[in-house]
């Protein structure tokens, strides 16, 4: 953070909350909106949305939106638009709907077909007279539909080379596997960052259980070199996957790691009680995880004996693991997406007999599936920062 400009974005959130009681915030026909100076009058600065992202004209954003982010008029726009699609179900801005086409250089929606490539249409800009061709990677020689089909098939079973073999010998392309991971380590953690906001519909039991995972540089376990140990967490009755946390060691430290991770992905649910096996180390991470709230109740020692009391389910979700993890014959490092992007496909885009051809992220209440791309709506909305359901 800069010396010279000090972060007041609480005071600038509480200025733009003023701006919208008092002044009149209008959406403009090309997709901006107008808000009213605070102190000057007659002054109006334009707030628009470029590229998912909220810029102003004025002069405080312009000099300090690296340091500080959005201004007082972006934050009154994003309450304004707050209050009038949440609070009074009004409808929801034209920059963001579905069939709105905006310039990638000035944000304006004005735009009118012109021409196609060999593949995609191409617009021109009223306002800007930009010509341009929307897409939703940038930088890249294939479509998202092609991008999302690598990370379904590479999640779905195959290894990279045989995903890229795949695809060459469909579309007569020349991707590479080095070109499939590197997909898989920038899109995972954007779609990850989404999903974290979403709020699951839970039961009031959860279930934990560690695998072992085959690591570069791990630890020797029982005879076998280059070991590590891979936590998951998992809500009992709608199967979804709550963590997925790595761990050098079978300790306390990753118990607690898992834990509090499936205490923030639960969000709103928090469970009752939570069935792990015999391992100390669950003990010790509910105590920390849910140190200043009601702690759950640890039943431990659970196992085909106890009905009450079976891990089958995450028992089964381990063996998807281990499945899995010998087709990529083990993992590089610890900060490997691998193990999130697992996550994901096991929640979001993987339906499960045992929920009558659900996903779990369907069961408890997240992303209804369409019938289409589910890794392509994901990133979709990782795009867009859309939260709404």
């Amino acid at each position: 953070m800069s010396k010279m400009y000090p972060d007041n974005s609480d005071a600038r959130m509480t200025r733009g909350l003023e701006i919208v009681k008092s002044k009149v915030i209008t959406e403009n026909i090309d997709g901006s909106f107008s808000v009213p100076s605070q102190s000057v009058d007659e002054v109006v600065y334009l707030v628009r949305l470029i590229d998912g992202k909220y810029v102003c004209n004025c002069p405080d954003f312009k000099q300090r939106h690296e340091e500080v982010g959005a201004c007082k008029h972006i934050h009154a726009v994003k309450f304004w638009i707050a209050a009038r699609v949440e609070l009074q179900d009004q409808p929801r801005p034209k920059v963001f709907s579905e069939d709105a086409v905006q310039c990638d250089k000035c944000g304006s929606i004005r735009v009118i077909r012109y021409g196609k490539t060999s593949t995609r249409q191409r617009y021109w800009c009223k306002d800007c007279a930009h010509k341009f061709t929307p897409s939703l990677l940038k930088k890249t020689k294939y479509t998202p539909e092609m991008i999302t089909l690598t990370l379904d098939l590479y999640f779905g079973g195959l290894s990279l080379r045989k995903v890229a073999r795949t695809v060459n010998d469909h579309f007569g392309t020349e991707m590479g596997a080095t070109s499939v991971y590197r997909w898989i380590q920038t899109y995972v953690p954007m779609i990850s960052e989404y999903v974290r906001t979403l709020t699951p519909e839970l039961s009031q039991t959860w279930q934990a259980d560690e695998v072992f995972v085959k690591m570069k540089g791990g630890e020797t376990v029982k005879k076998m070199d280059g070991m590590a140990y891979l936590w998951n967490v998992m809500d009992r009755k709608t199967r979804f996957l709550l963590a997925s946390k790595l761990s050098k060691h079978r300790d306390d430290d990753g118990a607690v790691k898992a834990l509090l991770e499936a205490k923030r992905n639960a969000r709103d649910s928090q469970p009752e009680q939570i069935i792990t096996d015999a391992h100390r180390s669950y003990n010790e991470g509910i105590s920390y995880a849910w140190f200043n709230d009601k702690t759950p109740k640890h039943i431990a020692k659970a196992g085909l004996r106890k009905p009450d009391a079976t891990n089958n389910r995450i028992e089964r979700l381990n063996g998807t693991v281990r499945e899995r993890v010998k087709v990529q014959r083990g993992w590089k490092s610890m900060k490997t997406p691998l193990a999130e992007g697992q996550r994901i496909h096991y929640n979001f885009v993987k339906p499960h007999q045992a929920l009558e051809g659900q996903t779990p992220a369907e069961r408890a209440g997240l992303l209804k599936a369409s019938g289409q791309d589910r890794w392509m709506e994901l990133l979709k909305r990782a795009f867009s920062g859309q939260v709404r359901q």
